[in-house]
């Protein structure tokens, strides 16, 4: 099992600006580069940096790959059928969330247990995680060619509304996994931080999360 260690961040008013440039200079960046399933051997370049205060998660990464798509713009709509990158996390052993973002911004948010067991929060928790592109928020149809981007979050605490009360702080631990997939971009592609050991895709598996302290 993967480990990783994030730093809490000193950012009087974080905004987005802020907290984009902050992790530029000062963020570790850690590489998603395990291809689980050898039918998808498809593997974007994709890193991301992350950070902390006691009300925010901050969170960015950073895409380099061949082939593109941004069709959903709706909240909680088929994200991961874009180019889209996800943070799955759990805090103990009651469920884990899952925070999914297409390459404009839009996210989908849900909680629960399993995969078929799960609570999608509304379009107003949704749309207090602050969130930006380097590719704007426009869609587009699916192509090919060489592309880099960012995406940029600042997600608040209360997000993870079935922990009311949520503070990060220096020592806590929590099970996590990140991901990098496009089920309808022209080339298909389902990686990894930690390794998940099954035959079929499949990121709803918190028995392969990794680990992740705030330092």
């Amino acid at each position: 099992m993967k480990k990783l260690t994030i730093a809490k961040l000193d950012i009087p008013s974080p905004s987005l600006e802020r907290v984009s440039a902050f992790l530029d200079q000062e963020g570790t960046k850690t590489y998603i580069e395990t291809v689980n399933w050898n039918e998808f051997p498809y593997q974007p370049d994709v890193t991301f940096a992350m950070g902390y205060d006691e009300t925010h998660i901050f969170l960015k990464f950073y895409v380099k790959e061949q082939h593109i798509r941004a069709m959903e713009t709706e909240p909680n709509g088929n994200v991961w059928e874009d180019s889209c990158c996800e943070f799955f996390c759990a805090f103990d052993d009651k469920g884990y969330y899952n925070l999914e973002t297409n390459c404009i911004g839009t996210q989908l948010l849900g909680f629960g247990p399993s995969k078929e067991s799960r609570e999608r929060f509304s379009a107003e928790v949704i749309h207090s995680i602050e969130k930006a592109s380097t590719l704007g928020r426009e869609t587009f149809e699916p192509q090919s060619g060489n592309f880099d981007y960012q995406l940029t979050m600042i997600i608040p605490a209360s997000s993870y509304r079935e922990h009311p009360n949520m503070t990060f702080r220096k020592g806590m631990t929590f099970r996590a996994n990140f991901y990098k997939c496009g089920d309808k971009t022209p080339e298909p592609h389902f990686v990894s931080w930690n390794p998940i050991e099954i035959e079929q895709p499949n990121f709803h598996r918190p028995d392969f999360f990794g680990e992740v302290e705030l330092g």
